[in-house]
């Protein structure tokens, strides 16, 4: 299945609307395939960059966050010339019988996901919480870590910040009111319009029971007691600006993985890679794929 591809004029970034209809994707972010897998019952929605990298060697699975597509990722595209970018979307849907987190780990570890033996994880907010869940439940299938905002500990973030984030999800009318506002607070005021609709109009295919079952796991997150058993290259990347999860919890990330390194984009908020993706696609391109350490190289 393929989107079909619309031209990012200015006009068009300027009339994104506050709140679209989840079938009307910006037109910045329409230029992905899109592969639906079927893991375990559970659709999962893997969107690539046409014309990207093959090398599965140089597979990085992009975990977004919480409420979000693996097309957010979309401001990526210069870095899928090197690399095996898949953009993971969660799916829609948590059995009873698991929580949010467990059913995303098995359904990622899962052999129908069909994921290559070994790769590196990017994730987003909880994005970043899966992905640490995952390296330390499969650390023989990780070749790095990029923890964007990372959620490690939720003493470490802001709680009531994460909380009212759901509110992207406020049905119509008060999505008028609520769902701009808070992706203005998760983007900060460099997030393009076209960046901000993305985010509200994905979170609005999730039903409240599961966002708030998301949001569960997040607020009950507490792995930064067991981050020191990592053992993999971890690049942490945290907005100076970000509402949700403050520097110093980035920070703390940071120091208790042996090794990673932290690259602090100071004007950017919750979303860096949606809001300033020149300088992030720089640092993740710089960690990955340097001639000398990167664990993609």
């Amino acid at each position: 299945m393929h989107d079909a591809p619309v031209g990012l004029a200015t006009e068009s970034r300027r009339r994104a609307p506050l709140v679209p209809r989840v079938e009307d994707v910006p037109s910045s972010y329409t230029h992905l395939d899109c592969e639906p897998r079927e893991v375990r019952g559970a659709q999962v929605r893997l969107f690539t960059f046409p014309g990207g990298s093959t090398d599965t060697a140089r597979t990085v699975v992009c975990l977004p966050g919480l409420g979000a597509s693996g097309r957010s990722f979309a401001p990526m595209a210069p870095l899928a010339d090197a690399l095996r970018l898949l953009l993971w979307t969660p799916p829609l849907h948590t059995p009873a019988s698991h929580s949010p987190l467990a059913w995303n780990l098995e359904v990622l570890a899962h052999a129908r996901a069909r994921l290559p033996p070994r790769f590196a994880l990017l994730g987003s907010s909880y994005g970043s919480l899966v992905s640490i869940a995952f390296a330390l439940a499969h650390p023989e299938r990780v070749k790095a870590l990029v923890l964007v905002s990372p959620v490690a500990c939720v003493r470490r973030a802001r709680r009531l910040a994460v909380t009212l984030s759901t509110l992207v999800r406020t049905p119509r009318p008060l999505a008028y009111v609520f769902a701009p506002t808070v992706a203005r607070v998760l983007g900060g005021g460099a997030l393009p319009p076209e960046g901000r609709a993305e985010i509200v109009r994905e979170a609005r295919r999730l039903t409240p029971l599961e966002l708030a079952r998301r949001l569960r796991d997040v607020l009950a997150a507490d792995f930064l007691p067991r981050l020191r058993q990592l053992r993999v290259p971890t690049l942490v990347v945290q907005g100076g600006r970000d509402l949700l999860v403050p520097p110093h919890a980035a920070r703390d990330v940071a120091e208790h993985i042996p090794g990673a390194r932290l690259a602090l984009l100071p004007d950017a908020s919750h979303l860096p890679y949606m809001s300033h993706p020149a300088d992030f696609n720089a640092r993740v391109r710089d960690f990955l794929l340097d001639p000398a350490t990167g664990p993609l190289a």
